[in-house]
């Protein structure tokens, strides 16, 4: 299906939309700057690109195209531990510029953002260890 029937089908009732204030923002699986609008949602384009921590390290993922019609395999994922963080933003770039160029910005400042908090967190265990 195209991208822009899928969009017309979920973009007034989907589960991953949030109303507040008169601002609608979605929570969805690979939507980078949590928008509701078709340029970053994960569900009705067929380029997507998510960057999200796990466990402590930061899991890249992108929808290969070619699967698309096959859920299960759509998602090559990659993780990165947070010691070299100039080697996963040459990724995330690299992989953007590729394959998806308009969501480079939006996935360099993702990875800016679970990286800082991946920091925070770690720091607030050592103290938390340091305490005790």
């Amino acid at each position: 299906m195209s991208s822009d029937l899928i969009w017309n089908i979920v973009k007034k009732n989907n589960a991953f939309k949030i109303e507040r204030n008169g601002t609608v923002l979605s929570c969805e699986p690979g939507n980078l700057r949590n928008k509701h609008s078709i340029k970053y949602s994960g569900l009705a384009r067929k380029n997507v690109i998510d960057v999200a921590a796990q466990n402590g390290k930061i899991v890249v993922s992108s929808r290969v195209v070619k699967k698309v019609a096959f859920p299960a395999t759509a998602n090559k994922t990659t993780t990165f531990t947070t010691n070299n963080s100039r080697k996963t933003a040459r990724f995330v770039k690299t992989l953007a510029t590729q394959y998806a160029p308009e969501l480079r910005a939006a996935a360099l400042g993702r990875l800016n953002r679970v990286q800082s908090s991946l920091k925070a967190a770690k720091l607030a265990q050592a103290r938390k260890a340091k305490k005790n």
